[in-house]
């Protein structure tokens, strides 16, 4: 499943590159939550998620690297130098994707390795 994981996230990118909308939101869990860094950055429904993330890709247009690690039921997405949010990153975000039967049902964000790696079922590395 890690590999089929990663393989899914490279097609969501690149709906995500091509703002193919509706590829995207056809992904998507009917209940998903994302869960931002903060506590009230969160989004409910894969309108609003695909609407967000599509406007902080846009955002942030300098990239240095992109990292996607897979997992059993998770995929991370490591993304450093996106910039544009108001917390200062070292090295940049992790979003953690949980995927089950091929659709994603929750997002969460962590500004660190260890806790993202922790929340996609790893153990400590």
């Amino acid at each position: 499943m890690q590999r089929d994981n990663i393989e899914f996230m490279v097609g969501w990118l690149d709906a995500l590159r091509r703002d193919d909308r509706a590829a995207l939101t056809a992904t998507l869990d009917d209940d998903i939550v994302w869960q931002g860094l903060k506590d009230d950055w969160v989004c409910h429904g894969p309108q609003e998620v695909v609407s967000v993330f599509a406007s902080q890709r846009d955002e942030a247009r300098e990239v240095e690297a992109i990292e996607l690690i897979g997992a059993e039921r998770h995929a991370i997405l490591h993304a450093r130098g996106a910039g544009g949010l108001e917390i200062d990153l070292e090295d940049g975000i992790y979003n953690v994707f949980a995927i089950i039967d091929g659709r994603i049902t929750r997002i969460e964000d962590y500004a660190n390795r260890q806790d993202a790696l922790a929340a996609a079922g790893f153990e400590e590395r």
